[in-house]
């Protein structure tokens, strides 16, 4: 008489078993071993691991610190995959978040001034924003005391609010199609020199309001390289 075989649904369970068993035997590897392996496999499957089994459930939370990175997809229009969830993310996650890259569409441009609020208080070092065209920058980017590179692209700048102290770790600065208003190069000069680690500058289609404009010279004691470029006329 041939063995029965196992119904469909059975053999799922036996799967899901066996994979939560591999799972809880991965999880016994020392901590810095995981903190390693979840932060190489990207945001999305690091939170996925929770679904692993009961021992993964809050493991990612643990971690010192993410990287979120929110790139536009290559060929399909839309924003990027995942950047729904980042309000979810920042609330479960309550360590340092190091790095902040993202691509907004009208979308979710409107909820980057509470997430900035939040990366603010996480220590982000690392911001890298780009948005459509139109798109004015809350102030509260200017909070982010501890970055040591910023990256600003397709924007308007609003001006330094009061109170505004410094960059004083930013090493790089990166502001590509970006709106100043009017006497912005005071405000462009402010933030240069309250940044004396600064480095690295690029300054691409940066456009200041209004018609007059002053000249002014960078003073960047520790700057290693300049990049100046406009296609204005």
């Amino acid at each position: 008489m041939p063995p029965r075989r196992l119904s469909t649904k059975r053999r799922r369970r036996r799967a899901t078993e066996a994979a939560a068993v591999e799972a809880d035997a991965l999880i016994s590897l020392p901590a810095d071993v995981l903190d390693d392996i979840l932060t190489r496999v990207g945001i999305r499957d690091t939170v996925r691991t929770s679904a692993l089994s009961r021992a993964w459930r809050r493991r990612w939370e643990a971690l010192s610190s993410l990287d979120l990175s929110f790139p536009s997809p290559v060929y399909d229009e839309g924003p990027p995959e995942g950047l729904w969830a980042v309000d979810c993310i920042l609330l479960r996650f309550p360590r340092r978040v190091r790095r902040f890259c993202a691509d907004l569409d009208n979308t979710y441009a409107g909820r980057i001034h509470d997430w900035l609020r939040v990366l603010s208080r996480r220590g982000t070092e690392i911001l890298d924003l780009r948005f459509g065209y139109g798109f004015t920058l809350p102030s509260s980017v200017f909070s982010c005391s501890r970055l040591t590179s910023l990256s600003l692209s397709s924007c308007a700048i609003p001006l330094l609010p009061l109170g505004f102290v410094a960059f004083p770790e930013l090493r790089s600065l990166t502001l590509v199609s970006v709106q100043l208003q009017e006497y912005g190069e005071y405000q462009l000069d402010e933030i240069i020199d309250t940044s004396p680690l600064l480095e690295h500058l690029s300054l691409i289609n940066v456009l200041i309001g209004g018609t007059n404009f002053r000249r002014w010279a960078i003073q960047a004691p520790n700057l290693r390289h300049l990049t100046i470029g406009s296609d204005y006329k």
